[in-house]
């Protein structure tokens, strides 16, 4: 299983503009191929941090999403909202027993 992370910080007072305007990004990757779980999180520190936290079969199944329309549109359409880049981690995990 592929994890993915990927922190953000909004520009004050754009948090919510941002979740709002991500909801129909969220909705169509949960459809997606190979996804098993899509999530933005808002912080519970401060108004301004987000993450997205993800989890997908294969590699190949996350770089198709990164192609996809829906995420050109959401990225085009949230940057003048963000103050910074986005910290990106990509993690391959495995199942084990405790």
């Amino acid at each position: 299983m592929i994890i993915v992370s990927a922190k953000f910080t909004a520009k004050p007072g754009m948090r919510d503009k941002i979740v709002e305007m991500s909801q129909k990004a969220i909705g169509l990757t949960r459809k997606e191929k190979g996804n098993i779980s899509y999530t933005l999180f808002k912080s519970s520190d401060d108004d301004t941090t987000l993450m997205y936290f993800e989890e997908w079969e294969s590699l190949d199944a996350l770089r198709a999403h990164l192609k996809t329309e829906h995420i050109r549109e959401a990225r085009e359409a949230r940057k003048d909202l963000l103050d910074g880049g986005v910290t990106v981690r990509v993690f391959e995990s495995k199942e084990v027993e405790l």
